[in-house]
């Protein structure tokens, strides 16, 4: 399944994936820059203006079904995890990208750590 989180909370997890242009020095994992803002980008304040970019310049030039392909989805046994720097998920572009899968292919991108829960019968 694929997720959402950020570095500090799932970098050494297992299909961990840096969506973020400029990823900790630390961090060792893979790198999907496809998904990264402009440097550019990463310096704007306004969050209506940084959306609208976003989408305009990344999103909606990248194919979602491609995406997917890149990041191995299907393939995998374990979770793919897209980390960027921010721990809420609101203001943040991957949220956005959580956001263009589900409009564009009706793929539900939860954050990590809030999965609905089945609670079985007792």
């Amino acid at each position: 399944m694929l997720k959402t989180s950020y570095f500090a909370k799932s970098a050494r997890e297992p299909g961990a994936v840096s969506i973020a242009r400029f990823p900790p020095k630390w961090y060792t994992g893979a790198r999907y820059l496809p998904l990264a803002p402009t440097a550019d980008m990463l310096k704007m304040k306004d969050w209506d203006e940084y959306r609208l970019r976003y989408h305009d310049e990344i999103l909606s030039v990248l194919d979602p079904d491609e995406v997917l392909r890149d990041l191995n989805v299907e393939n995998t046994d374990h979770d793919i995890l897209l980390l960027c720097f921010e721990k809420e998920r609101a203001h943040c572009h991957r949220g956005l990208v959580a956001m263009w899968l589900w409009e564009t292919r009706g793929i539900w991108v939860p954050e990590l750590g809030d999965e609905p829960v089945t609670l079985l019968p007792v």
